[in-house]
């Protein structure tokens, strides 16, 4: 199934949709030390996997939201750059983004019930 979803953003069937803040916030997740213990990536590898993410997103500008919706603050960033490329889902495990369940028009779950949805319409 993981593989089924690789090969459908690689073909862009799942657009996979990022800001410059949430770049940033990734690309500072995996140089953590505990991270790179953990997936024993090179400095090296780290960029190549930064700038292929990077090539196979749409990066939104990043506005802010107008007021505060998640209940931590660091997380409307994700509800920011979804709303501004009109996305249908974000997909996550942060409890604080999947207590909403939805925003506006989109609809917040879990990987597995993405893996669902995924198998329904493949």
């Amino acid at each position: 199934m993981i593989n089924d979803i690789r090969a459908a953003i690689r073909t862009q069937k799942i657009i996979l949709v990022m800001s410059p803040v949430i770049v940033e916030e990734i690309e500072e997740v995996i140089n953590r030390e505990r991270i790179i213990k953990l997936t024993k990536m090179s400095k090296d590898e780290r960029a190549d996997f930064m700038g292929k993410l990077i090539e196979r997103s749409d990066v939104t500008a990043g506005k802010q939201l107008l007021q505060i919706v998640s209940r931590d603050i660091k997380d409307d960033k994700f509800l920011a750059c979804a709303i501004e490329a009109k996305t249908d889902y974000i997909i996550t495990g942060d409890e604080d983004l999947l207590v909403l369940k939805k925003y506006e028009e989109l609809k917040i779950i879990t990987p597995r019930e993405f893996i669902e949805i995924f198998k329904k319409v493949k």
